[in-house]
């Protein structure tokens, strides 16, 4: 799953439940193990990684962006977007550096079921989470 995607879920999550911060962060954080689950297309796989990889992060901070500067969201609701993103940094550092190795996060161990599918439908599949996040965070406000 895109980083952005993620970016998204963990804002809606900060937006929408009332729960103590860091339970919050465990919400967050396993809620991108649930979506790497679902089937979706990972740039990683893809050719012009390093364009893809450097979309992605660019989104994810415009996104950021936006939301704090636009919405006057909260620093503690904002946290949540990159806490949520968190563990796939070590797949676009990975990636960008052309290594293929063990990673920590357990949705990307070799063995972790990763929900893989083709471009159009894993792109479409990301974007509709994506436009269903920003309705929750933006209902949630």
């Amino acid at each position: 799953m895109w980083v952005i995607v993620h970016v998204c879920v963990g804002l809606a999550i900060g937006a929408a439940v009332g729960a103590p911060y860091w339970l919050l962060v465990l919400i967050v954080l396993a809620s991108h193990v649930l979506l790497d689950l679902v089937p979706h297309w990972d740039y990683t796989v893809a050719d012009r990684q390093m364009l893809w990889g450097a979309l992605d992060f660019g989104a994810s901070l415009l996104t950021l962006v936006l939301c704090l500067v636009f919405l006057k969201t909260p620093w503690s609701v904002l946290a949540l977007g990159p806490i949520s993103g968190a563990p796939d940094f070590e797949v676009l550092v990975n990636t960008l550096h052309g290594r293929r190795r063990d990673y920590w996060f357990p949705s990307h161990w070799r063995r972790f079921p990763h929900g893989r599918c083709g471009p159009l439908l894993g792109i479409s599949v990301q974007a509709a989470i994506m436009v269903a996040s920003a309705a929750v965070f933006l209902a949630a406000r």
